[in-house]
């Protein structure tokens, strides 16, 4: 049963592709290659979180109705799905970690150069992260206002 996580990854591909399409537009008045890169990534970080979002769902009603109905295959499948959840969050955390350490790392080698284009290069991959990342997040928010009654 993995119907909040289609759900989520439908949303998200929704989310994703209208704001991508946005971005686009964007990157074509401007002619940005930075916004063009960004757009695919936000269609695919939105389907990824949009999943992610579902799965989390998923794995939390797996895991209480095993508990209350006493079926153990039901509450493993839901401490699965959360613990791959978990994974997921502890390897994107990790990832924009290291992302953060080479930008700061390159931009305090490049400041100590003069180098321009090293610099130029930390602001145009920092850029394309905060507009990804924003866009991402809006996913997670509609997410957020969606109350379900069990």
């Amino acid at each position: 049963m993995d119907l909040f996580q289609k759900i989520g990854e439908g949303a998200g591909s929704l989310v994703g592709g209208a704001l991508s399409g946005v971005v686009n537009i964007a990157a074509e008045v401007t002619n940005a290659e930075m916004l063009r890169e960004a757009s695919q990534e936000i269609l695919s970080g939105n389907r990824q979180a949009g999943q992610t979002l579902g799965k989390t769902v998923d794995g939390v009603l797996d895991v209480a109705g095993g508990f209350v109905r006493r079926d153990s295959e039901q509450l493993a499948d839901g401490k699965e799905k959360l613990t791959t959840v978990t994974k997921t969050a502890v390897v994107g955390v990790k990832n924009s970690l290291d992302f953060a350490t080479e930008q700061v790392s390159e931009a305090y080698e490049g400041g100590k150069e003069m180098d321009g284009q090293r610099l130029l290069k930390v602001a145009r991959n920092t850029g394309k992260a905060l507009v990804v990342s924003a866009a991402v997040v809006s996913v997670v928010k509609v997410g957020k206002g969606l109350k379900f009654k069990l």
